[in-house]
C-alpha cells in the first residue's frame, strides 16, 4: 500500500462515483446555460431595443460554433486530459453566459452566444474520454446514459428556473433588466463547479490520492481485453494528419456520422418544435403545450437511463458488437415506426401519446451510442465523439429549418414522414458499425 492510498483497504473506495456525479452535474449546468435564453428572448428584445427575430437568430449562432468546434475540442481533450481541458471549457462558457448578461447590443449577444458554443463544444467529448478510464467496462453504459440524462434534466429545468429567477429579480427591482442578473448568476455557478473539479478531479484513478488498489483493480479488471489501455492517463502521440486519415478510412465512423445526422433531423419535431406543432396544428394553449413538452422530455430521460443499463447487460449476453447495435436499432427503428404510425392518425391525444413514446425510444440508444464512441476511439474517444456530435448538430441546425418549411408548405404530417425516414436510416446505419474496430491502437 502506498502512502497515498487510503488506510482502510478491505473494500474498494468509491471515488469513481464522485467522478460520475461531477460529470452529471456538469451536463445539467451545460444545458441550463444553453437553454436559458429560450425564456429570456422577449425580455432581451425589449432591453436591447431589437426585433425578437434578431434575438432568435442569435440563438442559432450557438449551434454553428458548437458544431464546427466539436472535433478540435474533442481532440484537445484527448491530448490535454480531462482535468485541464474540461476546466478550461467550463470556465470559457461560464464567462460567455455571464457576458450575455452584460451585453448592450445584438452584436454583443451574437458574439457571446457564439463563444458559448465554442466553450461547450468539447465538454461531452472530454467527459466521454475520461469516463473510459474511471468506469468499469460493464458499467459504462449506465455512466454514459447518466451524463446524457443530466443534460436532458438541465434542458427541462432551464425554462422554469430561468422564468422563476427573472420573476424574483423583477420583485427586487423594477429598474434592472430581469434577465441580466440571472445570466450572470449562471456564469458564477459554472465557475464554482470548475474550481471544485480542478481541485478534486484527476485524469485517471492511479493519479487520485483517494483511490485504493481495490478500486483500481475493480476498474481495470472489468475492462475488456481490447480496452486495457483505457486506464492510461495520456493518449498516444499520433499526429493529427494520421488520426484524420484513420477517421476517414473507418467505415464505422462514416456510418456513425450518417446516423448522428439523421437521428438529430428526426428528433427535431419532438425535441424542439413540439410546442409549435401543438399550438399551430391543434390549437392547444401555451400551458398545455408546455406541460406536454415536459412530459415528452421526461420520457426521454427514462429512455436514456434504461437504454444505458440495457447495453451493459446485452454486451455480456451478445458480445460487444450486438450489445451496442441492438439498443440503437431498437431505439431508432422503433422511433421510425412510431412516426410512421402518427402519419395515419388524426386524434391529437393519440398522436401526442405516440410522440411521447417516440421521445422515450429516441433517447433509448444514447448510452450505447456514447459507449461506441469510446469503443471505437480508444484513447481518442473524445475526437470520435466530436465527429459524431458535429454531424448531429449540423443535422439539428438544418433539420429545424427543414421541418418548419415542410410544415408551412405541406402541413405538419409531412414532418412525420421526414422523421420516419431519418430515424429509419439511422437504424440501418448501425449494421455498418463495428465497435471492435478501433481507429487507433
Amino acid at each position: 500500500m502506498t502512502t497515498l492510498e487510503p488506510l482502510i483497504a478491505d473494500r474498494p473506495t468509491k471515488v469513481r462515483y464522485g467522478v460520475l456525479v461531477l460529470s452529471v452535474t456538469m451536463a445539467v449546468i451545460l444545458y441550463l446555460d444553453r437553454m436559458a435564453i429560450t425564456v429570456a428572448v422577449p425580455a432581451m428584445a425589449v432591453d436591447l431595443n431589437a426585433d425578437s427575430k434578431k434575438v432568435a437568430d442569435a440563438m442559432g449562432v450557438f449551434f454553428w460554433s458548437y458544431a464546427f468546434l466539436q472535433i478540435p475540442a474533442g481532440w484537445l481533450g484527448d491530448r490535454w486530459g480531462g482535468r485541464r481541458a474540461l476546466t478550461l471549457y467550463v470556465v470559457a462558457w461560464s464567462l460567455a453566459i455571464a457576458g450575455m448578461g452584460l451585453v448592450t447590443t445584438v452584436a454583443g449577444l451574437v458574439t457571446m452566444r457564439a463563444l458559448l458554443g465554442v466553450g461547450q463544444a468539447g465538454a461531452y467529448a472530454t467527459t466521454a474520454s475520461f469516463l473510459r478510464r474511471w468506469m468499469p467496462f460493464d458499467a459504462r453504459g449506465f455512466a454514459n446514459s447518466a451524463v446524457s440524462l443530466g443534460g436532458r434534466a438541465g434542458g427541462v429545468l432551464a425554462p422554469a428556473l430561468t422564468a422563476l429567477a427573472m420573476a424574483f429579480v423583477g420583485m427586487l427591482s423594477s429598474d434592472v433588466a430581469r434577465w441580466r442578473p440571472v445570466f450572470i448568476a449562471y456564469g458564477a455557478v459554472g465557475l464554482v463547479w470548475a474550481i471544485i473539479f480542478w481541485r478534486w478531479f484527476r485524469d485517471c484513478p492511479a493519479e487520485h490520492a483517494g483511490v485504493n488498489s481495490l478500486e483500481r483493480a475493480l476498474i481495470a479488471g472489468q475492462a475488456s481485453e481490447s480496452a486495457v489501455e483505457d486506464l492510461k492517463p495520456e493518449a498516444p502521440r499520433v499526429p493529427a494528419t494520421v488520426l484524420a486519415s484513420r477517421l476517414l478510412a473507418s467505415p464505422s465512423i462514416w456510418a456513425l456520422a450518417v446516423c448522428n445526422f439523421c437521428i438529430n433531423v428526426g428528433w427535431m419535431l419532438v425535441g424542439t418544435l413540439l410546442p409549435t406543432y401543438l399550438i399551430q396544428m391543434h390549437g392547444w394553449t401555451e400551458v398545455q403545450a408546455g406541460i406536454t413538452t415536459s412530459i415528452a422530455a421526461s420520457a426521454g430521460m427514462v429512455g436514456c437511463l434504461t437504454g444505458g443499463i440495457a447495453t451493459d447487460r446485452l454486451v455480456r449476453r451478445l458480445g460487444l458488437t450486438w450489445g451496442r447495435r441492438v439498443p440503437c436499432m431498437i431505439s431508432y427503428g422503433g422511433a421510425s415506426l412510431v412516426y410512421a404510425t402518427c402519419f395515419f392518425l388524426e386524434d391529437p391525444l393519440a398522436i401526442v401519446t405516440l410522440l411521447i413514446i417516440a421521445s422515450l425510444l429516441g433517447d433509448f440508444g444514447l448510452g450505447a451510442l456514447w459507449c461506441t464512441y469510446q469503443d471505437l476511439g480508444g484513447s481518442f474517444a473524445g475526437t470520435v465523439l466530436g465527429v459524431g456530435n458535429m454531424c448531429g448538430n449540423l443535422g439539428a441546425a438544418i433539420g429545424i429549418s427543414v421541418v418548419m418549411r415542410l410544415a408551412q408548405s405541406y402541413g405538419w404530417s409531412a414532418s412525420f414522414v421526414l422523421s420516419t425516414v431519418a430515424y429509419g436510416i439511422g437504424a440501418i446505419a448501425w449494421l455498418a458499425i463495428d465497435p471492435r474496430r478501433r481507429i487507433a491502437e
